[in-house]
C-alpha cells in the first residue's frame, strides 16, 4: 500500500480532519525536545480507543510502523520515528477522564489525559493519585508518563508513576485490545493490579514498544491534612547528596529535590522565577488552609526574597505530609536535624511553597534562561553509590571544562529523592535552533526575535550527545537505572543476556513484525 492509498484508507475510516500529511506537521512531529528522527508519512489524531484500533489494523494491512505520541515532552526519542513510512499516532485528543470511583478508589483516564487535567478533575472530590504527576504535567500525558515512567509529585512517599498504576488498556500490534490487572477478569474492575502474573508491569516503562496504551487506571488516596515546607543550603554537592540519602533512609519527605545556583536563579520549574509568577502566588493563596493563611504565605515569600537561595552553591527543597500540622512540624524538625548533621542551613521555603501553589507551570526549563537548548541525562542510583557517582561525573566535567567553554555548553545538575534511591540528572545547555515544539512546550507567547534566528546546529548536538553518552556510562557503572529509556539509553546493553533475550522474545510474541514503535528500548530497529 503506497502513501496515497494509505491516506485514503485512513481518511475513509477516521475522517479527513483526523489525518494530516502536510510537510509542516510532519516536520513538527519528526523530533522531540532533543532527539531528531524522520518525518512520518502522516500524523493521525484519534479521539477514542476504537479509532486507535482501526489505525493499527490499517497499518498492519499496509505493513507500516505505528509510533504513539503522548504529550510530546520526551527528550530520548520516545516517539521519534526511525522510518519515513511510519504512521504517527498523536493521542493528545484522547484526554477524557473516563471514570472516578471514590468507593473502590480508582480513576480511569484515556491515555492522552494530562496530569493537570486529572488533578483538576479529582481535587473537588477530595482525592488524588499517590504519585500525581511530573513537573511537566501541564502537557505530559498519563499514558506517556506510564510508558516512560517518572517521579516527582508524591514520589518520595509513594514511589514512581509505576507504583500508582492499577491496570492499562493496550492495543496490540494485531489490533486486539488487552486490559491488564483486576479489570482484565470477567466482571472485574481496576481496584488492584495483582491476581496472577503482573501483566500491567510489562507495559510500564516499555516506551510504547509492546503496545499502544489507550487507557490507564490509577489508585486513589485521600490527600494529607497538613503539608510542611523546607528549603536548605549547602556549600558543596556531595554534602547535599549525603543529606538526601539520610532523608531517604529516614523516610522523610513527599517531594525532595536539589538544584545548583544556576537553576536557583534561572529555572521557572525549580527556582526563583517560579516564585515570581502571579499565577503561582494565586495558587499559594488557594492552597492555604484559609484565605488569611494563604495570604500570609505569599507575604512571607515576598519578604523572604531569593538572595539566600541564589547565594547557596546548592539548595535542597522538600515538602512533608502529615495527619496534622503538628505531625508535619515534627517531620520538619527531623529534616532540619539531618540537614544540620550534614552541614546545611535553613533557607526560606519559597520554592517548595511555590511548586505546591502551582504544581504544573509551563515547562520553561525546556529552554535555558537565554533560550539555550537543553537535554538532561539521568540515573536512579542506590543510596550507597550516589555520592561516588556525583564525584565521578563532576570530575569528568571539570577535566573537560575548557572544551565545554569552547563549545558554549553549560552543565547544571538536578537531584530528586525516591523511596530507595536518588535520581541524579546532569543537564546540558547550548545555543541551537529553537523549534516550534520548544515554543509550545514553554508556552512563551512572545519569545525574543533573536531566538527564531538561531540556526540548526547538528555539530553541537553531536558534541552534546558525546557528553550525554559519557555521563550515561558513568551512571550505569554506579548501578543506575533509567526512566525515559526511549531510543537513547542503551537498555539492552545494560542487562544480562537472559534478561535481554526475554525482552526480545516478548517483543517477538506481542509484535512479530516489529511494527509498534520500532527502535524503542532498542528493539526491532528499522534498517
Amino acid at each position: 500500500m503506497n502513501d496515497s492509498q494509505l491516506l485514503g484508507a485512513l481518511r475513509a475510516a477516521l475522517g479527513t480532519e483526523r489525518v494530516l500529511d502536510d510537510a509542516s506537521t510532519r516536520d513538527y512531529y519528526s523530533h522531540d525536545l532533543y532527539w531528531y528522527g524522520k518525518p512520518p508519512a502522516c500524523v493521525v489524531r484519534p479521539v477514542d480507543a476504537d479509532q486507535v484500533q482501526t489505525v493499527v489494523k490499517i497499518a498492519a494491512e499496509a505493513g507500516r510502523p505505528v509510533v504513539p505520541r503522548g504529550g510530546g515532552m520526551s527528550y530520548t526519542g520516545g516517539y521519534v520515528a526511525d522510518d519515513a513510512r511510519a504512521i504517527l499516532l498523536d493521542l493528545a485528543g484522547m484526554n477524557r477522564v473516563l471514570k472516578i470511583d471514590t468507593v473502590n478508589r480508582y480513576v480511569t483516564v484515556e491515555a492522552g489525559c494530562t496530569w493537570a487535567q486529572l488533578h483538576e478533575a479529582l481535587a473537588p472530590l477530595g482525592v488524588r493519585t499517590p504519585y500525581w504527576g511530573p513537573l511537566s504535567g501541564q502537557r505530559a500525558s498519563v499514558g506517556g508518563t506510564v510508558s516512560q515512567n517518572s517521579v516527582f509529585f508524591g514520589s518520595v512517599r509513594h514511589g514512581s508513576a509505576a507504583e500508582t498504576v492499577l491496570g492499562v488498556e493496550v492495543v496490540l500490534a494485531d489490533g486486539q485490545r488487552l486490559v491488564t490487572g483486576s479489570a482484565g477478569r470477567h466482571h472485574g474492575i481496576p481496584f488492584v493490579r495483582w491476581g496472577g502474573p503482573d501483566l500491567t508491569g510489562l507495559f510500564i516503562g516499555d516506551a510504547g514498544a509492546f503496545g499502544i496504551k489507550v487507557a490507564v487506571s490509577l489508585r486513589l488516596i485521600t490527600p494529607a491534612e497538613a503539608v510542611g515546607f523546607g528549603s536548605f543550603g549547602f556549600s558543596d554537592f556531595t554534602t547535599m547528596i549525603n543529606a538526601q540519602a539520610d532523608l531517604v533512609r529516614a523516610g522523610l519527605g513527599a517531594e525532595t529535590f536539589g538544584i545548583d545556583a544556576y537553576k536557583a536563579r534561572n529555572s521557572a520549574q525549580t527556582g526563583r522565577k517560579l516564585g515570581e509568577a502571579t499565577k503561582t502566588a494565586l495558587g499559594v493563596i488557594k492552597s492555604g488552609k484559609s484565605l488569611l493563611s494563604g495570604l500570609k504565605d505569599v507575604a512571607g515569600m515576598a519578604m523572604a526574597g531569593t538572595n539566600d537561595l541564589e547565594n547557596a552553591a546548592y539548595s535542597l527543597h522538600l515538602t512533608v505530609e502529615g495527619d496534622t500540622e503538628q505531625d508535619a512540624d515534627r517531620q520538619l524538625k527531623k529534616v532540619e536535624a539531618i540537614v544540620e548533621k550534614n552541614h546545611g542551613w535553613v533557607l526560606p521555603p519559597v520554592v517548595p511553597k511555590a511548586m505546591r501553589g502551582r504544581p504544573f507551570p509551563p515547562l520553561r526549563s525546556a529552554l535555558g534562561v537565554d533560550g539555550q537548548r537543553w537535554v538532561p541525562v539521568h540515573g536512579i542510583l542506590p543510596l550507597g553509590t550516589a555520592a561516588a557517582c556525583v564525584i565521578e561525573v563532576e570530575a569528568m566535567i571539570a577535566a573537560r571544562q575548557a572544551e565545554l567553554d569552547q563549545h558554549g555548553v553549560l552543565y547544571s545538575p538536578l537531584t530528586t529523592n525516591v523511596p530507595n534511591g536518588i535520581l541524579f540528572e546532569p543537564c546540558y545547555y547550548w545555543m541551537d535552533e529553537v523549534t516550534p515544539l520548544h515554543i509550545d512546550a514553554t508556552e512563551l507567547s512572545d519569545p525574543p526575535a533573536a531566538w527564531a534566528q538561531r540556526v540548526n546546529r547538528p555539530d553541537l548536538r553531536a558534541y552534546v550527545m558525546g557528553l550525554w553518552q559519557d555521563t550515561a556510562r558513568i551512571l550505569a557503572k554506579h548501578g543506575a537505572v533509567n526512566f525515559q529509556i526511549g531510543r537513547a539509553y542503551p537498555f539492552l546493553d545494560t542487562v544480562s543476556a537472559p534478561y535481554a533475550a526475554l525482552i526480545e522474545s516478548l517483543k517477538q510474541t506481542l509484535d512479530p513484525q516489529g511494527r509498534v514503535n520500532p527502535g524503542a528500548l532498542g528493539l526491532a530497529r528499522s534498517a
